[in-house]
């Protein structure tokens, strides 16, 4: 009977060794992701908006008590330049902070928060024109306020969870927006290694997520009006 416990024991020892190989091969330098938000073409009629303002009040925090809170390797928390790219923490099999991962060099959570949002609005038949033109000086203001936009790792032991959080204020002239409402995107997938393609996966789906939230906002919003 010890033996055969032995012998399960080293099984599950070197499977949740694999497991913590695939998911911290490079767990701990600084990851680069690039998110695409598909650009659907503008309504050719109909109230035109613009995005006026899009502020990133997500608050970072140097060693957090909770993986979701966001935060940086070498505690580059007050580094507006890291802050404004970075999008997910990596962890060890411990839960150990690591490395992070942010988005290219020239794109920010600004633009792709604003990329989101006009995809949305677009999507639900709603016009969303960029500054130089026509119309507008005449185009409705949408201002925007990131509220959460993180990925996150939690260990497990046979596989790893991989969370997306973002939550983003609105504020327009559509219904429960003009107090500011919010629109949200929240998942978790499990996978056995957190890679590259896991962790764009998943930021994938919640961006989906929070396509879909405030599509369907938007869509009641209008008809309210």
């Amino acid at each position: 009977m010890s033996r055969w416990y032995s012998a399960r024991a080293a099984l599950i020892f070197i499977a949740a060794l694999g497991l913590l190989g695939g998911a911290t091969g490079c767990a701990t330098s600084r990851g680069i992701l690039n998110i695409h938000i598909p650009s659907p073409a503008n309504p050719t009629s109909g109230v035109a908006y613009k995005i006026v303002d899009v502020k990133d009040s997500r608050s970072f925090e140097l060693k957090p008590p909770q993986p979701f809170i966001p935060s940086l390797k070498n505690g580059e928390i007050n580094d507006r330049a890291i802050t404004s790219r970075a999008i997910a923490r990596k962890r060890n099999g411990y839960g150990m902070a690591l490395g992070d991962i942010l988005l290219p060099e020239g794109d920010t959570v600004q633009d792709l928060t604003e990329r989101a949002v006009a995809r949305a609005f677009r999507e639900t038949g709603l016009r969303v024109i960029a500054q130089g033109d026509p119309q507008w000086d005449e185009a409705t203001p949408v201002e925007v306020d990131i509220q959460q936009l993180w990925a996150w790792m939690t260990p497990g032991f046979w596989s790893i969870g991989l969370d997306f959080d973002m939550r983003v204020r609105i504020k327009t002239d559509l219904g429960f927006f003009q107090d500011g409402d919010e629109a949200h995107g929240n998942i978790q997938l499990r996978t056995q290694a957190a890679g590259t393609r896991a962790w764009l996966n998943t930021i994938n789906k919640g961006l989906e997520e929070f396509n879909r939230d405030l599509k369907s906002k938007l869509a009641l919003a209008l008809n309210e009006k």
